[in-house]
């Protein structure tokens, strides 16, 4: 149990990556309050929990609300009496040319995206501070890191996440609190809206050849809000089958040419 006896809040638990980096803790023995602006759908992750006998509540906030952040961190620890993790997993998406993004569009992609996760953040930190340290794990995207067709809000919104997660390293890990970013690519969730050009653009980009799972996150989750992640903070971590990290192929048959 490589998460036995802390306690955990994951935004957008409701499914996804968030649903499945809740599950995965619970299976390693964090109590979980799976937060997500649908309850029903945070429910539904706890009710996944329990059936596997571990411990959740669910909680309804809307993280572009910057109160419901802050209630969301109080809510953990009148429950739960600390908090030891914070997963900033709640999120939309927005696939829209640059020139065709309106001002509604923007302020909703990064209220969301971008002042939700920092102001949770922010609250997490300083309960975490109380009891000594803590992890803070953000959920960015490698849409942050290239220039997407399309994702001009969404791209900058993660972007701009990835360098929260430096800033609060820097910042906060002297005092325990270690904090990282994943950077995922192209994965098979709800959010996904891609279509069967950007599929295929993708599927021939990935040196794994496929798209990504909300579980392999979950994975990468896991080492990073473990006691195992002692020295590892203002990182970065891709999971993305190899995308950023590729650059020209060729057919094997050419390389010797």
């Amino acid at each position: 149990m490589r998460l036995e006896s802390k306690i955990a809040l994951v935004t957008g638990a409701g499914g996804g990556l968030g649903g499945a980096t809740a599950i995965r803790f619970a299976a390693e023995g964090a109590k979980v309050v799976c937060s997500d602006l649908d309850l029903a759908k945070a429910e539904k992750t706890v009710a996944i929990i329990e059936s596997r006998g571990g411990t959740a509540i669910a909680h309804a906030c809307d993280v572009a609300d910057v109160a419901q952040c802050n209630a969301q961190v109080a809510e953990t620890v009148k429950h739960f009496d600390r908090l030891d993790i914070l997963v900033n997993s709640a999120g939309v998406s927005l696939h829209r040319l640059a020139l065709e993004t309106g001002i509604e569009d923007w302020n909703r992609v990064l209220n969301i995206n971008l002042t939700g996760s920092f102001f949770t953040a922010q609250a997490a930190a300083s309960a975490m501070l109380k009891n000594g340290g803590g992890r803070i794990i953000q959920i960015g995207s490698i849409s942050g890191q290239r220039g997407n067709m399309g994702g001009v809000a969404y791209g900058a919104s993660k972007a701009a996440v990835m360098h929260i997660c430096k800033v609060l390293a820097t910042e906060l890990s002297g005092q325990g609190i270690m904090v990282n970013a994943i950077a995922p690519g192209p994965i098979e969730t709800g959010l996904s809206t891609h279509g069967p050009s950007r599929k295929r653009n993708y599927n021939e980009r990935i040196p794994v050849g496929k798209y990504g799972s909300a579980e392999a996150v979950a994975n990468a989750a896991l080492f990073l809000a473990s006691d195992e992640c002692e020295w590892t903070t203002g990182t970065i971590l891709n999971v993305d089958g190899g995308y950023g990290a590729q650059g020209v192929s060729y057919d094997p048959e050419e390389i010797s040419r």
